[in-house]
C-alpha cells in the first residue's frame, strides 16, 4: 500500500509545530519513493520519519519559492555525508529547473556533482509530456501562482493523488483533481483574507473546498497552512466543509494517509 507522508504542512513561514510543506510518497517496492519539494529542514524531517538516505528515488520540485526549493543544496550534501549511493533524479518544469541549477551553481565549490558519491541528474518536464515518477504514471499541470508553478497528479491502481501546490483557483485544477482519491490542496488563507490571497495568488480554505467539490474527489487534505497568521487548522477545516461534503483532513507534520 502506498503511503503519503506529510513531512511539513506550513506555509512559507514555519511554526514550532509545522515545517514548510513537503510530501513523501512511499511505495512498497524498490524505486517507488518520491519526495515532493524540499523547503527548510527537509533532511531532518526525513530522518524523523525513518526515511533513510538511500530510500528516495525521485524529487519533484513544484516551484522556486524558497520554502519549496531552499534546502536543495543541503539535502544533496546531507545525502552525500550520510553515504547515499543510489542516483537521485530531480524533476521540475523548465523555469524551476533553471533556478535549481543556479542554486547548485552557487555551491559548486562544494557540490562538485561531476565527482560525487552518487549521481544527481536534473530533468525538465512540461505539461502533457509523458512522465514516470518513482515508477508511477505522473501528470504535470501548470498552476497560477506568482511565479511558474506546477501541480502534480499521480495515478495509482487504487486511485489518483493530486496536489495543487501553490496556486490560486484556475481551470487546470479541474483536470488535475478529477475524481482523485486524495486531493491535497494548499490553504494559505481563510476566506476573510481573500483579497490578500488574490494578491499573492494563493487559495483560501473555502476555495480549496470548492475545488475539491468541483473535482469530485474522495478526500481533501489541506496543507501549506498559513497558521502563523493566528488561525487554527480547525478554522480551515470548518471553512472548507462549507463547500465540500466529503472527508477533510488537516494533517500534522508526520501524519500519513494510505492510498
Amino acid at each position: 500500500m502506498t503511503r503519503v507522508l506529510f513531512l511539513g504542512t506550513a506555509g512559507a513561514l514555519p511554526t514550532e509545530e509545522r515545517a514548510n510543506t513537503c510530501l513523501a510518497v512511499l511505495g512498497e517496492t524498490p524505486g517507488s519513493n518520491l519526495l515532493i519539494d524540499c523547503g527548510g529542514g527537509v533532511y531532518r524531517s526525513l530522518l524523523r520519519a525513518g526515511i533513510g538516505p538511500d530510500s528516495l528515488d525521485d524529487l519533484f520540485i513544484t516551484h522556486a519559492h524558497i520554502d519549496h526549493i531552499g534546502s536543495l543544496p543541503s539535502l544533496i550534501e546531507s545525502f552525500r555525508l550520510s553515504g547515499r549511493k543510489r542516483p537521485l533524479r530531480i524533476y521540475a518544469i523548465p523555469e524551476v529547473l533553471t533556478v535549481a541549477e543556479s542554486i547548485l551553481q552557487v555551491f559548486n565549490y562544494e557540490l562538485t556533482l561531476d565527482n560525487w558519491t552518487y549521481e544527481v541528474t536534473l530533468h525538465a518536464t512540461e505539461p502533457g509530456q509523458p512522465l514516470t515518477l518513482a515508477g508511477v504514471d505522473a501528470h504535470v499541470y501548470r498552476m497560477d501562482h506568482t511565479m511558474p508553478s506546477a501541480g502534480l497528479r499521480l495515478d495509482f491502481p487504487t486511485g489518483a493523488l493530486a496536489y495543487t501546490c501553490d496556486t490560486q483557483p484556475n481551470p487546470s485544477i479541474a483536470e488535475l483533481g478529477k475524481d482523485a482519491r486524495l486531493f491535497i490542496a494548499e490553504c494559505t488563507f481563510l476566506n476573510k483574507d481573500e483579497a490578500q490571497a488574490r494578491r499573492s495568488r494563493h487559495m483560501t480554505a473555502l476555495e480549496a473546498g470548492q475545488q475539491a467539490a468541483q473535482c469530485g474527489v474522495d478526500t481533501l487534505a489541506l496543507v501549506h497552512l498559513g497558521v502563523a497568521e493566528g488561525w487554527t487548522p480547525a478554522d480551515a477545516r470548518n471553512e472548507a466543509a462549507q463547500a465540500f461534503s466529503g472527508a477533510i483532513v488537516v494533517p500534522q507534520d508526520g501524519d500519513a494517509l494510505e492510498m
